[in-house]
């Protein structure tokens, strides 16, 4: 087994998480017609990986818990433990944010601030049926932290026997919910988290069957060369301009698990050995395992960048606007999100070291 697996630490996921948050950057600051988003949902793509990773890696944390657990550990100290962790990791800068945002009515924060507070903003969005401009990538935090409330349960509580069948229940009630309520107008349903179930289910299912050496896991790694072909297929399939032109509009339910199965086949591929040279380039690409570093102050902020940083460039390097724009601007979002690293993230999660599970307790 490699170094990494027992360590439980997979350097190549900070460039999976970069790769995740530049696709949502492009998705937000290039026109829906601009050839980078023409072709492929970037937005979706970018948010979806998101997904997946959490679901692998919260599930993985919350299996080595459940293992304490079972040498003795308290069920109680498990939970207060990851909570206490989480939010060392999620509290503190997007709620430095949220206050700098409303202290000067940023972006007009006011009318649904506590919305965002309270992690309500994808039920904001739903309710109204639409976005709110620089605000509307709050919507993924509060999905993710609606599977924070419940998955430890799930996963803690849960004998081990039966944790196959809730995961795979998981997957189906993501599908079953988008298609239940998917309109040809409207297909807000990835918003709620039950339609994002999916994706946090099928990273959960890849943790749970390595950490316990399922079965089918077994299986699935000895044919796993012919899944990433698979992955790579049902990525192009699903984003042939042609094919989603013609797909009716249940098909929207199942897109997002076409999505989702591919990227947990390219997440297992990467922690479990990369063999491919080209893949393993990219994946150990310094400025992607930085970026990857501080993607959650990048996304943060990445949004808010276009409202509060206009560039005026003269009149010879109009033709070239539009990327020297957004060239600068992102060099302005690495030099906040840096910021928001090394003097608030990185200093508050060294206290993480303060909280760790001891079975004993």
């Amino acid at each position: 087994m490699h170094q990494k697996e027992q360590t439980g630490f997979y350097p190549q996921l900070d460039s999976l998480r970069a790769i995740a948050v530049l696709l949502v950057i492009i998705s937000h600051w290039f026109a829906d017609n601009h050839f980078l988003n023409k072709y492929t949902a970037n937005g979706i793509l970018g948010v979806t990986l998101f997904f997946v990773l959490s679901g692998f890696l919260i599930t993985g944390i919350l299996l080595k818990s459940k293992t304490k657990m079972e040498l003795g550990g308290s069920a109680g100290t498990a939970f207060k433990i990851f909570y206490i962790r989480r939010s060392l990791r999620i509290f503190p800068v997007y709620y430095l944010l949220l206050f700098v945002l409303l202290i000067f009515n940023i972006v007009s924060i006011r009318e649904s601030f506590w919305w965002h507070f309270l992690y309500g903003s994808n039920f904001y969005f739903w309710i109204n049926n639409a976005f709110a401009g620089s605000l509307s990538h709050l919507w993924s935090l509060a999905v993710e932290e609606q599977f924070y409330l419940v998955w430890p349960a799930l996963i803690l509580l849960v004998p081990r026997r039966y944790l196959t069948g809730v995961l795979l229940a998981g997957v189906l009630t993501g599908v079953l919910f988008r298609l239940a309520i998917v309109t040809n107008t409207s297909d807000m349903g990835r918003l709620l988290m039950p339609g994002s179930l999916d994706s946090f289910c099928i990273g959960g299912l890849l943790a749970y069957g390595r950490n316990d050496g399922k079965r089918w896991y077994n299986y699935y790694l000895g044919i796993q060369q012919w899944f990433v072909l698979l992955a790579l297929a049902l990525l192009l399939f699903v984003h042939l301009p042609a094919f989603r032109s013609l797909a009716p509009a249940p098909f929207s339910a199942f897109y997002l698990l076409f999505i989702t199965v591919a990227f947990g086949i390219l997440i297992n591929r990467v922690t479990y050995t990369v063999h491919t040279p080209v893949l393993k380039q990219v994946l150990n690409n310094k400025a992607l395992l930085y970026i990857g570093k501080i993607s959650y102050g990048v996304y943060l902020f990445h949004n808010f960048i276009p409202y509060l940083y206009e560039v005026q460039l003269p009149t010879f390097l109009q033709p070239l606007s539009l990327y020297i724009v957004q060239g600068l601007r992102f060099i302005v979002l690495m030099v906040i999100a840096s910021v928001s690293w090394f003097l608030i993230e990185k200093p508050v999660l060294q206290l993480k070291s303060r909280f760790e599970y001891n079975p004993k307790q």
